[in-house]
């Protein structure tokens, strides 16, 4: 099977490294996204695949729509660039926990289906306040500068309550699933989600985290793509706290391996 790895990075290039040399093979290519707040893009050691640098790089926000539109044109650049059976969009923090004949063949057995992990239909307090408010003042919600942070959160949930109890409430149309934003899609699935570009980048334009539902809601809409989804919570080891998810050891990889993931996230040197 042939293989884009599609991969959002902004630090730890030395697992990115790793993650490359693990899944390096003629049937990969990577796509690189670096953020733009990184002045100086790192050498990156490839032998078998080819990697490709996005020269248009965007300057990524947790929690905003710049997470969504990042994830958009890798799948451009990959689509645009050749046929892939498989489009991965994986972090530059994540590694295998297979070597790559086995990850091949986990796809070869899944061929067809795209592999989502952590779907679910959630009609609750989280997806009102992530997809049907004004999610406003975000872009600092993390910002490593503590008042900036504190501000940030502040203003956001000041503009919740109103639009709460003003009965505000937008994306009133169509059902939404959630996912993790970290999965595999056919081709056919990476076609009809840059189809459906403009309609996700206005739908999704005020959302909060909005990269774990775009791809799963949009693919669910779909009669001919809804059918071709594997859930599988084998799929990665992501473990997740209130806003940041926790981090592995490189010394954590062994044990790691014993667990039956395919991958596993996020890792630190």
């Amino acid at each position: 099977m042939t293989h884009a790895w599609l991969i959002i990075s902004h630090n730890q290039f030395e697992i990115l490294q790793r993650l490359i040399s693990f899944l390096d093979d003629e049937r990969s290519d990577f796509f690189i996204h670096i953020d733009k707040k990184v002045q100086k893009l790192p050498e990156i050691q490839v032998h078998k695949g080819h990697v490709h640098f996005l020269r248009n790089r965007i300057n990524v926000r947790w929690g905003t729509s710049s997470q969504i539109r990042t994830e958009l044109i890798l799948l451009e650049a990959a689509a645009e660039h050749g046929s892939y059976d498989y489009y991965h969009i994986i972090s530059g923090t994540t590694l295998p926990l297979r070597p790559f004949p086995e990850v091949d063949e986990y796809f070869l057995l899944k061929e067809g289906k795209s592999v989502l992990t952590g779907l679910c239909k959630d009609e609750t307090y989280q997806e009102t306040l992530k997809i049907h408010r004004y999610n406003l003042f975000v872009k600092d919600f993390t910002s490593p500068v503590k008042w900036k942070s504190k501000t940030s959160q502040l203003l956001w949930r000041a503009a919740i309550a109103i639009q709460r109890l003003s009965g505000i409430r937008i994306n009133r149309k169509g059902e939404y699933y959630k996912a993790s934003n970290w999965l595999s899609l056919t081709e056919i699935a990476v076609w009809y989600i840059l189809s459906q570009r403009r309609t996700i980048e206005k739908k999704y334009r005020w959302s909060f985290c909005g990269d774990e539902f775009f791809i799963p809601s949009e693919l669910m809409a779909s009669p001919e793509l809804r059918g071709k989804i594997v859930n599988d919570e084998k799929y990665l080891k992501h473990d997740i706290g209130r806003a940041n998810a926790g981090v592995f050891h490189l010394s954590d990889y062994p044990v790691l391996q014993q667990t039956g993931y395919l991958f596993a996230r996020k890792f630190t040197a």
